[in-house]
């Protein structure tokens, strides 16, 4: 899963990676201090929901729409381009680490695509990685106050990343793949578990690649998917904004047609199922 700029501003090709490299040793346990939102149990409710998510999610294809955009410094769209792929994500293990990477296949391109220069993002879908049972020491959770969306009461977790510690998205400068600190806040069903929306913000060690911050909103709904009496509680949605000094580019992906492909990847050392 990653991410390319090319542009006059940027002078390196920047890669940004979800679920790369993501290390299956043995982590310690995760332990907070205080009264948050781990030892009220919302945490580890939320921990186990994703754990049972990436075993689904590996079962699943799905269409997805992106429509890249170049905006003016006024925030007006100053060109872009919409594409439809046909994506999966794929799960391997290799030399005791996991990897997991978005396979996509273009379905769709305008007639008339514009070649001018625009930002390429994917594996966004798995950006509630960060709530993975494996990552629970390279994180800080703390509680905000409830918020609502769709006339839903909702509890926001904030999430820090703990520098020096690994992190679920990397970024990669001429084949150097480093942590990258991020910090957000996520939209959560208290009772359930479910993520309704995650926003994240990663801007710390940015400017020596020339960018100035990259954000991403993630939404999530209930999918009916064929021949399956319980719908999944999967991503729907994904805006990515990508700031350098002077430009301004922004992505936004539609998660559709979801539909059973293959089978799931169990993870070693993963809880019951």
């Amino acid at each position: 899963m990653q991410s390319h700029l090319f542009g006059s501003a940027l002078r390196t090709c920047v890669r940004m990676a979800c679920l790369l490299l993501l290390s299956c040793a043995a982590f310690p346990e995760n332990a907070h201090a205080g009264g948050g939102p781990e030892s009220d149990g919302l945490v580890p409710k939320v921990q186990s929901l994703v754990e049972r998510f990436v075993n689904q999610f590996a079962y699943l294809r799905y269409e997805e729409d992106l429509v890249q955009e170049k905006l003016k410094s006024n925030q007006r769209v100053d060109y872009s381009r919409k594409t439809v792929f046909d994506s999966i994500v794929r799960m391997n293990f290799d030399d005791g680490a996991l990897h997991v990477d978005e396979q996509r296949l273009i379905q769709r391109l305008p007639t008339h695509a514009d070649a001018r220069p625009l930002l390429s993002t994917d594996g966004f879908s798995t950006l509630a990685m960060i709530f993975h049972p494996y990552y629970g020491p390279s994180f800080t959770f703390s509680r905000l106050a409830d918020d609502t969306i769709d006339g839903k009461v909702l509890t926001r977790i904030h999430f820090e990343h703990i520098a020096g510690k690994p992190s679920p998205i990397l970024y990669q400068v001429i084949n150097a793949d480093r942590p990258l600190d991020l910090a957000g806040t996520a939209w959560i069903d208290a009772a359930s578990g479910e993520i309704h929306r995650i926003e994240a913000l990663m801007g710390n060690g940015l400017g020596e690649m020339g960018l100035k911050e990259i954000r991403a909103q993630l939404d999530y709904g209930s999918v009916a998917l064929q021949d399956e009496t319980q719908p999944q509680w999967l991503p729907v949605s994904a805006i990515i904004d990508l700031e350098t000094p002077r430009q301004h580019w922004r992505n936004i992906h539609h998660f559709q047609d979801y539909r059973k492909y293959r089978v799931a990847v169990n993870l070693p050392g993963a809880g019951p199922q």
